[in-house]
């Protein structure tokens, strides 16, 4: 566990240092039930591994959260390049449609290609689920969470991401989960 903490923590310097709107919250308490679920979806996948291979999560299994799932690829490591394999429409709402676009496209400005490449590289490095919370204008207004996934080799290289931003949403306690269904 000292190498996750050390790791988030590493990160977290990065994120202070560049101004990002995110950090990683290594206690990794989400508020979205979604993410709870996400959570115990990939341990089940993952049964007795590290984690779990991407297609150990089927698409008819995840079907109720696509509309806000990204799923990224690793495909260079020196550099660390990504290029997003699937975006679902609500994520395509706020980002435009990425898939099959790189983290580093002409579309993206630089905080997001490093923000967006390290945090993949956090989740695959960690090998564990992690919560980003999104601050903007000091008010948390999403969290993200980002579950790593492996290739059919068993080496760690997808990301699963999924998030949601709500900026008239209190993200500092759990709510209702009737009141999360019903947005």
């Amino acid at each position: 566990m000292d190498n996750v903490a050390g790791a988030i923590a590493r990160f977290n310097a990065l994120a202070e240092a560049n101004d990002w709107i995110q950090h990683c919250d290594p206690a990794s308490a989400f508020v979205m039930h979604e993410c709870d679920e996400l959570i115990e979806l990939w341990n089940w996948a993952r049964g007795d591994r590290e984690i779990p291979a991407r297609d150990d999560l089927p698409v008819r299994v995840l079907k109720p959260y696509l509309p806000r799932l990204v799923v990224a690829e690793q495909i260079e490591k020196d550099p660390p390049r990504f290029k997003y394999r699937l975006v679902g429409t609500i994520v395509t709402q706020t980002l435009d449609e990425r898939t099959g676009q790189t983290f580093d496209d002409e579309s993206a400005s630089q905080e997001q290609t490093g923000r967006w490449t390290h945090s993949a590289l956090l989740a695959l490095d960690v090998k564990k689920p992690l919560r980003f919370p999104i601050v903007m204008q000091r008010r948390t207004i999403g969290e993200m969470l980002l579950l790593p996934l492996a290739d059919e080799t068993g080496e760690p290289r997808f990301v699963m991401a999924y998030g949601r931003y709500e900026p008239t949403r209190d993200w500092s306690r759990k709510e209702l989960r009737a009141y999360v269904s019903a947005s």
